[in-house]
């Protein structure tokens, strides 16, 4: 599905991405963790084109996706949910679903299904998103890039600044998606909450793909988790 190799990125003369190599397949969720700085959101956001690549390939259905103008990566079934959100704050719910719906043309079938997973959304279609909590704000985000029918999800921290309970409840929506073939790129600090459902996990820190593990080996060598998040088990 998705395949990046030895991705390389500059901001000015500043080296971020350094020979980043990452595969994921159709419903697997892949959990991208490291300290701050080590430029997790700048994988996300050379994935959906907003940062050009010095070199390297990245290719989604064997289609090359560096050639590619940002506007034109969701319509291949890409979706991304950034850090912050990224809602239009003075629409409603619900014309924030519908952009969603518009990149790819999806119909009121895949508004019924995303609706039935956040049934809280449904019930304030016609709110102003910035009046939401910000639970429910990051649910929309998340609702949103659903509505685009995405084959890929990318997602930049959505368990940033909530309760537990609600990120646990994020990341069993996003397990769900496994079932729809749906591959997911997890970006998160809640590392515990994560490892929950991540199929694989890739470890980063100054720019690089420093180690790559299953949950289940992290477990058992804690020490590396601890040596690149700072987090232990």
């Amino acid at each position: 599905m998705l395949e990046m190799e030895r991705v390389n990125c500059y901001y000015g003369e500043v080296h971020i991405l350094k020979d980043v190599s990452l595969s994921l397949r159709p419903g697997e969720i892949l959990g991208l963790f490291g300290r701050n700085g080590a430029g997790k959101t700048t994988t996300l956001r050379t994935l959906m084109g907003f940062v050009k690549p010095t070199s390297g390939s990245i290719k989604f259905d064997g289609q090359e996706l560096t050639t590619l103008r940002p506007h034109d990566i969701p319509k291949l079934g890409i979706g991304y949910v950034p850090q912050g959100r990224g809602l239009f704050t003075f629409c409603t719910v619900e014309e924030n679903l519908r952009i969603g719906l518009l990149l790819r043309r999806s119909g009121n079938e895949t508004l019924d299904w995303v609706l039935d997973l956040f049934p809280v959304l449904k019930e304030r279609l016609r709110q102003q998103a910035g009046t939401l909590s910000g639970g429910e704000q990051q649910m929309l985000a998340f609702a949103r890039a659903l509505c685009s029918a995405p084959r890929l999800l990318l997602m930049d921290e959505p368990g940033e600044g909530l309760m537990p309970t609600l990120v646990k409840q994020l990341l069993e929506t996003i397990s769900t998606l496994k079932a729809r073939h749906v591959g997911v790129l997890l970006v998160e600090q809640k590392i515990d909450a994560a490892l929950k459902v991540a199929d694989r996990v890739a470890l980063m820190e100054n720019g690089s793909i420093r180690h790559q593990a299953t949950p289940a080996e992290l477990a058992s060598t804690p020490e590396i988790l601890f040596k690149y998040v700072g987090v232990r088990r």
